[in-house]
Formats: C-alpha cells, sequence, structure tokens
C-alpha cells in the first residue's frame, strides 16, 4: 500500500469516526427527561443540558447564564467557588462568589469558602 493510500484509507476512517460520534438517533423513550451534566474544573466550571423529547434527536446545549453573571453574554463557565455558612448551607457560587462586598460578607458570617478544588488523590500512607 503506498503512503498516499495509507494517508487517505486513515483520513476516511478518522471522518468516519467523526461522523459516528456526532450522529445521534432519536430518543426512543416514551417520557420526556432532562439531563444535566456538571463539568467541575479546578478554576472554572459549566454546566451543559440536554431535554429528551420521544421521537426527537436530542441536542446537548450549555448552560450562559448565572447568577451574578447574567450581563456577561454567552459565557458558559463561572469560577470554581463556593461559600459555606457554618450549617453547611451554601451561600454563593460562581459569579456570586467574586462580587464586592463577597469577602467582608463571609468573614462577618464566618463563612467557609472552597476554590481551587484538588482532582488528584491523596497520596498513599
Amino acid at each position: 500500500m503506498s503512503t498516499s493510500t495509507a494517508l487517505a484509507s486513515t483520513s476516511t476512517s478518522i471522518a468516519s469516526a467523526s461522523t459516528a460520534i456526532t450522529a445521534r438517533a432519536a430518543y426512543g423513550q416514551t417520557r420526556r427527561k432532562l439531563v444535566l451534566a456538571f463539568d467541575i474544573g479546578t478554576t472554572f466550571s459549566g454546566i451543559s443540558y440536554s431535554i429528551l423529547d420521544p421521537g426527537n434527536i436530542p441536542e446537548v446545549k450549555g448552560v450562559t447564564r448565572f447568577p451574578a453573571n447574567e450581563l456577561i453574554n454567552g459565557a458558559s463557565k463561572i469560577p470554581t467557588i463556593i461559600y459555606y455558612d457554618k450549617e453547611g448551607s451554601v451561600q454563593a457560587v460562581g459569579a456570586e462568589a467574586t462580587r464586592e462586598g463577597i469577602v467582608e460578607l463571609a468573614e462577618d458570617n464566618e463563612w467557609v469558602k472552597a476554590e481551587c478544588l484538588n482532582t488528584s488523590p491523596p497520596p498513599p500512607p
């Protein structure tokens, strides 16, 4: 097999694999469903969703509006920052956790800040 034939064959295989990955079948169940996917990153996070309607091909869409981030059109990521109160209830998330005055409010109320989440497993003992 010549190099050009091998390259053409590889390109065809890649194109076929790409088509197979992006081709979606119609949703075959009888009940409508909402599917959420959370991408929790070390510095930024995002959410995607799909509404599964019987007989329709699902579309995956990204969430682009978040509290305290409404003025930024199309921003699909928010900072991975969460403030919790003493009882463990969430008080501020993402852009809310970066707004002006939040640090003082958190200190006054003794909130705990979680950020830069470490996704690595702990070292062995």
